[in-house]
């Protein structure tokens, strides 16, 4: 193509979405996906592998390389829009399963109460006298004055605009006094008396979510919650693979996305809050937040470097990040709010997992628990009031709709929940109570439970040859149909399948869940028995059905009583350290007592993993609720 014929401009509409752009010869569809706020799944960044952004164009086009598509779909005129060239003007449908839909998101946390309120950030009302010529003190010295504190600082945006404010309330003016630095500042002056509004935001920055809430700071209550999908997945589904982007095009694009997202959310915040109130609540009005993430997310938030994390020994930049203000992140909120940002242990196991262990209150405890928050890692924790011990294990997403055929998140169209039936068809439950496009992570577990049960997978997870129409020859070996639904004509998506080499990923992922959960006891002399209780926290872990995770020997077969949710534990983490003096202190203490262990070069983990890659494992004493059920299989 010549460097002329690049540079026309083509147009690309979208159906039934109703939207068109203007899209330069040469760009690829999944661009103009984007551009279009086409929202479209491509995990892996568009660098076709994941082979999830599906498309039926037709116009002017090159598909590029297919191979990730069945025969079938190739057939019926489907491409991967990552890999598909505009030429000329075309007309594109987006598949169902390659939309990307309404999140089931969990905004859930336990809200503990918290017995004396003591955030960082104060209002004081000052009545000051007024300069005259026989009291020409400076307006900065007056107000230290009427604050009885010479020692505090202010910001120079707060600075610039002191004197204006002083004069338009009649030197009488509100101060927001900060006190997370070493020295305390005054972050911003109101005329008149503001005391009656002190806001501050609670932020967890997952790798495919970040979620929110507004707190009313004099009273502690949660004023909105928000959540939107982590705009980085555009340039890949696991921190992986957006380190790697940040090594080869710089750091600044995630940062300005991670920015954007949490900034979109603080704006739905604001907006529910000004509605439900009848009057406007803006950002200015943030003057304090707290934020939780993985050491990754952390780093691009802050937008420092992760390299040295992707390589061995895996060294963040920082583990305490220093209080930064609303403005030196790009947020939306006052200019000099103060900005908490958890510390990350390890260059793998981040200040969310700190914040869950806060949230849990295990580290208070005289018992024995483990807490355990599953996502693309696999993050584990044991402990309790006289020590902790932490590790973090590569667990995939499996569970996050990578990897797996029919997977997807935990969104609308999604199978959560899923039974086998005798004569091998499926009964279901999908989110939205819609058509089903996929299944998430809590409707596979059940689906490998129960085709366990019923004899379809044996122990190593093999699809075995049933005489049922259900199991079949696949491109690429034996698959199980979950959902027939008929040939690709207009709007299909073929069917729901799972294949052997889905539930091997998917094995993968549990197995170095109870693998890691096995060394970190074994290292500290201790063993199932003793565990008084197992905390799961996370959006996965909220819709689990705990029995059925057991059974495919993800958790331990420990009583069922002993386990407990927790919801968004970085979320309230992040809460109680925005409202709490002696939660910010246990926040310290918690970092500063937990060990960690890496388990990528420990040869424990990889004979524990080897040994979990059976269901429910190739000990079946480990799980005594379902050995009758190994013992059946070994027999037949």
């Amino acid at each position: 193509m010549s460097g002329e014929e690049e540079g026309t401009l083509c147009t690309v509409s979208f159906s039934p979405d109703g939207v068109a752009v203007e899209m330069v010869r040469g760009t690829t569809i999944l661009e103009a996906c984007r551009a279009a706020g086409i929202a479209i799944d491509a995990v892996c960044g568009g660098t076709g592998k994941c082979g999830r952004c599906k498309v039926r164009p037709k116009g002017l086009f090159d598909p590029g390389d297919t191979s990730a598509l069945a025969e079938e779909e190739r057939e019926s005129g489907v491409v991967l829009a990552c890999e598909t060239l505009v030429t000329g003007d075309l007309e594109v449908e987006v598949l169902p399963r390659s939309r990307i839909r309404e999140h089931q998101i969990l905004t859930r946390t336990l809200e503990t109460p918290v017995v004396k309120l003591s955030p960082w950030v104060r209002k004081v009302l000052l009545e000051l006298p007024k300069a005259t010529l026989y009291d020409n003190t400076a307006d900065f010295e007056r107000v230290l004055r009427a604050l009885g504190d010479r020692n505090l600082e202010m910001p120079i945006v707060t600075l610039r605009n002191m004197s204006n404010v002083l004069r338009e309330g009649g030197w009488t003016v509100t101060a927001t006094v900060a006190d997370l630095k070493s020295r305390g500042e005054i972050t911003r002056l109101e005329p008149g008396d503001k005391c009656g509004c002190l806001l501050g935001v609670a932020i967890d920055i997952g790798t495919t979510t970040v979620v929110g809430q507004l707190i009313d700071l004099l009273t502690g209550d949660v004023l909105a919650s928000a959540s939107e999908y982590n705009r980085q997945i555009s340039k890949g589904e696991d921190v992986i693979a957006r380190m790697m982007y940040g090594e080869e095009n710089g750091v600044g694009e995630l940062t300005d996305l991670a920015r954007e997202t949490v900034n979109s959310v603080i704006g739905r915040l604001l907006e529910d809050t000004s509605k439900e109130r009848e009057c406007p609540v803006t950002a200015v009005d943030v003057v304090g937040a707290a934020i939780a993430g993985n050491t990754i997310m952390t780093h691009f938030f802050v937008g420092v470097d992760t390299r040295f994390i992707r390589l061995e020994p895996y060294v963040p930049v920082a583990h305490h990040m220093p209080p930064r203000s609303g403005h030196d992140l790009g947020m939306e909120a006052h200019p000099s709010s103060d900005v908490l940002l958890f510390p990350s242990r390890a260059g793998y196991l981040g200040g969310d997992v700190v914040a869950d262990v806060l949230a849990s209150g295990i580290h208070r405890s005289d018992d024995l628990a483990m807490l355990i928050d599953v996502g693309t890692n696999g993050e584990i924790v044991l402990g309790c009031r006289e020590w902790l011990v932490s590790c973090a294990c590569s667990a995939g997403p499996a569970f996050e709709g990578g990897e797996v055929s029919s997977g997807m998140r935990a969104m609308h169209g999604a199978i959560d929940s899923i039974r086998v039936n005798h004569d091998f068809a499926t009964s279901y439950h999908v989110i939205g109570d819609e058509r089903p496009n996929g299944i998430c992570g809590s409707g596979l577990i059940d689906l490998i439970a129960e085709m366990y049960e019923n004899g379809v997978i044996d122990r190593k997870a093999r699809i075995q040859r049933l005489q049922t129409d259900r199991v079949r020859e696949g491109e690429e070996g034996l698959e199980y149909v979950v959902e027939f639904q008929g040939s690709l004509g207009e709007g299909a998506t073929g069917d729901l399948v799972i294949t052997d080499a889905d539930l091997q990923n998917v094995l993968r992922t549990k197995a170095a869940i109870f693998g890691a959960a096995t060394v970190l006891l074994r290292k500290m002399s201790e063993d199932l028995d003793g565990i008084d209780t197992f905390v799961i926290a996370g959006g996965f872990g909220n819709h689990l059905d705990i029995d059925r995770a057991v059974s495919i020997g993800m958790f331990p077969d420990i009583p069922r009583d002993k386990y407990r949710f927790i919801g968004n534990g970085a979320l309230e983490g992040a809460r109680l350290a925005l409202l709490s003096e002696e939660m910010r202190k246990d926040m310290v203490e918690i970092f500063d007592q937990m060990t960690y262990i890496e388990l990528s070069v420990d040869n424990d983990f990889y004979d524990e993993f080897t040994s979990s890659m059976f269901i429910p494992h190739t000990d079946l004493a480990k799980f005594p609720s379902f050995k009758d059920r190994g013992s059946q299989e070994t027999a037949r």
